[in-house]
């Protein structure tokens, strides 16, 4: 039995993976057929569309293709409170599947594109509020607490920005880098990694030091804990403050 080298093994295990991506977007497809021909109610659609989304989030995490994550990530939160699909849904599905299965098929997106790429797809309606307008202002939120993220994703929407929330903070690195968000809010306490820290990551590296970065935090923006945090990071406090805290920190970095 021939023993596979280690970069043969990787080879096999991303290909797999690829494979398994494939076969969901395969999967959603075949869901999107039944939706048309009345198959499939659009309410059990928007159950099993939301699963196929989820499952191909975990799979491109497995496979090193430049946008795949993000994107799967757009997806997965697109469905996520999906209670039925429409017509207008099955168009935006259509866009993002044909997006995915040109990636997993070989298509390379350039760096420098990935983020107008994600900009370009659907985003969810998060605040359907007749008198909001959609801005093209990209929020990137990284809230471990899905509770504290609902609470600051509904402000920013409120005022017509389109809100991304990743729970991971490790995975957030990789968004933050493709998507290249206006404004990245994360929380200072966070597993694995401190928003602290994040912060200071985000605000060191050349590839995302230009992106405005806020803190939510209960401390005091004199607080000891918060002395790390580089001068350009802004603060935002939890409780009574959080309102003006945020206002303040969209006119600081003239976000409109």
């Amino acid at each position: 039995m021939k023993v596979l080298t280690e970069a043969e093994l990787e080879a096999q295990y991303e290909g797999e993976a690829l494979d398994e991506a494939r076969d969901v977007v395969a999967s959603l497809e075949l869901r999107m057929q039944q939706i048309r021909g009345g198959t499939l109610s659009p309410e059990d659609a928007a159950m099993q569309l939301a699963q196929d989304a989820s499952n191909l989030r975990i799979k491109a995490k497995a496979v090193n293709l430049p946008g795949l994550t993000p994107l799967s990530h757009r997806l997965d939160e697109y469905l996520a409170q999906a209670t039925q699909i429409t017509t207008q849904n099955l168009k935006d599905l259509q866009l993002f599947s044909d997006r995915i299965s040109s990636i997993l098929d070989g298509e390379v997106i350039p760096e420098e594109n990935i983020a107008e790429v994600i900009r370009s797809l659907p985003h969810k309606s998060t605040f359907d509020v007749a008198d909001v307008t959609i801005t093209d202002t990209e929020v990137t939120l990284v809230l471990p607490q899905r509770t504290a993220a609902r609470v600051v994703e509904r402000e920013l929407a409120a005022c017509g920005y389109r809100v991304s929330t990743v729970l991971d903070p490790i995975e957030a690195f990789q968004i933050v880098l493709e998507t290249k968000p206006d404004l990245v809010i994360t929380t200072a306490v966070m597993p694995r990694l401190s928003g602290i820290d994040f912060a200071c990551a985000l605000a060191a590296m050349p590839a995302t030091k230009q992106i405005p970065v806020a803190v939510l935090t209960s401390l005091e923006p004199n607080h000891p804990d918060l002395k790390a945090l580089p001068m350009n990071v802004g603060i935002i406090r939890r409780g009574p403050q959080f309102g003006s805290d945020l206002a303040d920190t969209l006119q600081r970095f003239n976000i409109t």
